[in-house]
């Protein structure tokens, strides 16, 4: 199971969170940079992240959050904002077993019901994942800066995790 929460902070040691997040199977969904100034003065920059964690590991996160100076906040989601969330981590997790680029039919055969997460049983209706609209999800998943594309010699999308430095 996941829990999911907002982290609010500076850039002190971000980096260090982010990859805490990734090491034990979570993943940072939406970044955005803040440049704090009053008139002519830079005061601070600010970071405001929607993390989704492991159960087991939150008490940990939320630990390491405080340790860098930032905060966490409970984040009340619909039941089709979940079904979206947990559609990404089985997306996320499918392109996390390749470092190879991988074409959406492969993705969708990679995704098997039931995951090792038991995703589904996060819903009310328990509804597979595999049922979500995938080409629409890679492509926010694309938007939203966590997966890039290209597209091959054969014209199929191929997508891959986006490489970070």
């Amino acid at each position: 199971m996941y829990e999911i929460f907002y982290f609010r902070g500076g850039l002190y040691k971000f980096d260090e969170l982010v990859e805490y997040i990734e090491d034990i199977g979570g993943m940072v969904l939406r970044k955005d940079r803040f440049e704090l100034i009053r008139g002519e003065y830079f005061l601070a920059n600010e970071v405001h992240v929607l993390l989704v964690v492991p159960e087991e590991e939150v008490e940990n996160t939320k630990m390491l959050i405080g340790e860098i100076k930032g905060t966490a906040h409970d984040v009340e989601i619909t039941e089709e904002q979940k079904r979206t969330l947990l559609a990404y981590l089985s997306i996320y997790d499918s392109l996390n077993r390749t470092d190879k680029w991988t074409e959406e039919e492969n993705i969708k055969d990679a995704i098997t019901c039931p995951c090792y997460a038991l995703l589904c049983n996060q819903l009310e209706d328990e509804e597979c994942q595999l049922d979500a609209d995938l080409k629409q999800i890679l492509s926010e998943m694309c938007t939203n800066g966590v997966i890039e594309y290209k597209i091959s010699a054969e014209g199929k999308y191929e997508y891959r995790l986006k490489k970070t430095d």
